[in-house]
């Protein structure tokens, strides 16, 4: 016995909505309850964008809604079934991480370089990390760093290699690192 329910909308088009007891509609319907478009906007705008463009002092003011809006992803999840509110509660349990990580070095910045705010002869200035191409770090982490003042250079072979394995669909550093020993165990740089 098939039991489907056909319910007209406001756009006066037929919509096909199969009964089930799931309280999920098993139509390819896009609709998200205004409840969790909203939490998404609140995240975006008070928590992935600040923190996106570095302003810290927003994302600290920002901090003490965090439990409330897991609370609130814990209830839409129950509620509605969507996934989504899940990744977003990882994504907010992330961000607690990065920003005690950025708390932390704040804190020890003022121990190494002094609190004095007044002091004009201090100046921090952060910049971001220089790293290099994907493949030159997986042969420095596997081979070691090439050095200089022994005119050592990276064998070309071995990170055209390693270039060849990133390209592979899904492939993990433990497999990369397994391959490449494998055909290049011992190196002369």
């Amino acid at each position: 016995m098939n039991h489907k329910c056909i319910t007209a909308s406001l756009t006066g088009k037929n919509l096909l909505n199969p009964a089930n007891i799931t309280g999920k509609s098993l139509c390819n319907s896009d609709y998200i309850p205004s409840d969790v478009v909203k939490i998404k906007i609140y995240i975006m705008t008070n928590i992935i964008i600040p923190l996106v463009s570095k302003q810290w002092k927003t994302l600290q003011e920002n901090l003490f809604c965090l439990d409330n809006i897991k609370k609130k992803l814990d209830l839409y999840y129950n509620c509605y079934k969507i996934e989504d509110m899940k990744i977003y509660k990882e994504l907010i349990n992330a961000f607690e991480a990065i920003l005690q990580e950025h708390q932390q070095l704040e804190e020890l910045e003022k121990t190494i370089y002094g609190g004095d705010s007044k002091d004009v002869t201090t100046m921090i200035y952060r910049t971001a990390m220089i790293r290099l191409k994907p493949e030159y770090e997986i042969y420095d982490i596997l081979y070691g760093k090439p050095k200089q003042s022994e005119n050592q250079h990276y064998n070309v072979v071995i990170v055209d290699y390693i270039e060849h394995l990133l390209k592979i669909e899904g492939i993990t550093f433990h497999k990369i690192k397994e391959y490449t020993l494998a055909k290049y165990s011992v190196i002369s740089i």
